[in-house]
């Protein structure tokens, strides 16, 4: 099971053993709206960062809570009268700061999606209290291609194994009837020699390439609405284009 990042809720596991009698616990487990991200030391300054800023009538021990629900590895209590915190996530190795204090946040990341999950909860959170938010952001348009670029050796990887095992069982057919591989190129000998361990590790991960598609759907939704523009109407021509992909025509896509 891997989570999505801006989905979230509690998961219920029904756990039965397999003896009598029969008995069933339930384990009930927070799924964070950023989840995958986890603690480090600190941010990386060279990178392109987008900054997320929030002030209003709130506590600290609010602001942090609204943290607390986004982010795993929190302490349970703020400390001092102002925090810093530096996640990364696990999936594509962008980076997150968090600075806050009472009546002020500022939130910072190399990926505009995480900025703008953040400010969707924080908002819904602050609204149930009837706290009125106001809100700034700048965008580093510098950000957009390099998400794209971090995404693309995991595209191509995917990519790569999903066409490997797509053309195995046509590989086995030709070694067969030519009687040998000699014919094939050292390629397609190699594609054919490593066929199990290529198709397990296709098995194990199904829906990876769909979710990195979706990871970039996402990213082009949310650089648009930053910048007050609804692009849905565009999806279809941007899945298009992800089915046959390349990295250049995609940015090219992104910026024009």
């Amino acid at each position: 099971i891997r989570s999505i990042e801006g989905q979230y809720g509690t998961l219920q596991a029904y756990i039965t053993p397999r003896c009598q009698p029969k008995s069933c616990q339930v384990k009930p487990y927070d799924i964070k709206p950023l989840s995958l991200h986890q603690r480090i030391t600190a941010v990386d300054e060279s990178r392109p960062f987008n900054t997320l800023q929030l002030s209003g009538q709130f506590s600290l021990a609010e602001i942090h809570s609204w943290i607390s629900f986004c982010l795993p590895d929190m302490p349970e209590r703020a400390s001092g009268d102002s925090v810093n915190m530096t996640f990364r996530s696990t999936f594509l190795d962008t980076q997150l700061e968090c600075r806050y204090r009472k009546g002020e946040g500022v939130f910072r990341s190399d990926n505009l999606s995480t900025i703008a999950i953040l400010k969707d909860v924080m908002t819904k959170e602050a609204t149930k209290k009837k706290i009125n938010l106001n809100i700034s952001h700048d965008i580093n348009d510098d950000s957009i291609v390099h998400a794209l670029r971090i995404i693309h050796p995991k595209m191509e990887a995917q990519l790569s194994l999903a066409k490997k095992v797509q053309i195995m069982d046509a590989l086995k057919e030709l070694e067969v009837s030519e009687g040998g591989i000699t014919c094939l190129s050292e390629t397609y000998r190699e594609i054919l020699a490593n066929s199990e361990q290529l198709r397990e590790e296709f098995k194990k991960q199904p829906s990876r390439l769909e979710r990195l598609s979706g990871m970039i759907t996402d990213l082009y939704l949310d650089t648009y609405k930053f910048k007050g523009q609804s692009v849905k109407s565009k999806v279809p021509a941007l899945l298009d284009l992800l089915n046959h992909y390349n990295l250049d025509a995609l940015i090219e896509f992104f910026t024009n």
